[in-house]
């Protein structure tokens, strides 16, 4: 229907005053190796995996598995997470995410690229060790989830993209400037509530933070983007729930039809 890529969310278990809209996610690898068997170009993408509640050499393994089974269509979207409840559950620690994630991130990077992989660091440590097989292309693309300056910074030190979810488009221009002002070049995303049926306000999400949609006509639809494309956006990602799969399925073609075919 023209879609570039197909993405998974990710929570492993989540506190019972969650259960909306985080009680059926399925793990985001497995939901992504069954699509990777059933489609030939679309790209995998993560939206996105809460990675410092991971092992990072397992997800780097499982990361690495996919690509070389999709030959090379795997995006990681990642994010440090914030519900802390989850990181008990899991056994992680919520207070020292942020650096567990950075780190997370060079150990994978390294063990992708490096024939013999040493690596020390604060949290993990590596010493003449074997990673094989590697991904399709010897490295994957990282992008940093997040709304914030921490998310912008960390996309501009170890990531290759920068993937937040809902920001209006000032907010979204302004991380936008402080990417290009760094004089990195790495993709700019986002992931949208988009609403084919219905013009939507902007809504505050379970972290609380403020979120806004792009929603309505069409018409309204394409000029939102075409906002967003104006502040730098590179990659929109369309996020269109319903309770039942066969209402999902009709908005996407919807939105295929109405929106995608339109730029085309």
């Amino acid at each position: 229907m023209g879609f570039d890529s197909v993405w998974a969310t990710d929570h492993v278990v989540m506190p019972t005053e969650l259960r909306e809209p985080y009680g059926q996610l399925l793990e985001p690898f497995v939901t992504l190796a069954f699509v990777a068997s059933r489609t030939e170009t679309l790209k995998l993408g993560t939206s996105c995996l809460v990675l410092p509640q991971r092992n990072p050499i397992l997800v780097a393994k499982q990361a690495a598995a996919l690509d070389a089974f999709s030959n090379g269509r795997v995006v990681l979207g990642l994010g440090v997470g914030w519900a802390e409840k989850e990181f008990g559950y899991l056994n992680s620690d919520f207070k020292r995410r942020g650096k567990v994630m950075d780190e997370s991130i060079r150990l994978m990077k390294a063990l992708w690229k490096d024939d013999v992989v040493r690596f020390k660091g604060e949290f993990f440590r590596v010493e003449e060790a074997l990673f094989l097989p590697k991904p399709a292309r010897r490295d994957i693309p990282v992008w940093i989830g997040g709304n914030g300056g921490l998310a912008v910074k960390r996309a501009v030190t170890v990531g290759d993209g920068w993937h937040p979810v809902g920001l209006d488009v000032d907010s979204f221009a302004k991380g936008a400037r402080k990417i290009r002002e760094s004089g990195r070049r790495i993709t700019l995303s986002m992931r949208m509530t988009t609403d084919v049926r219905k013009k939507r306000e902007a809504y505050t999400g379970t972290n609380n933070e403020k979120r806004a949609a792009v929603s309505g006509s069409a018409a309204e639809i394409r000029k939102q983007i075409d906002a967003y494309a104006d502040a730098g956006l590179e990659y929109y990602c369309a996020s269109i729930n319903h309770p039942v799969a066969a209402e999902i399925v009709a908005d996407l073609k919807r939105f295929a039809t109405e929106v995608i075919r339109s730029y085309s």
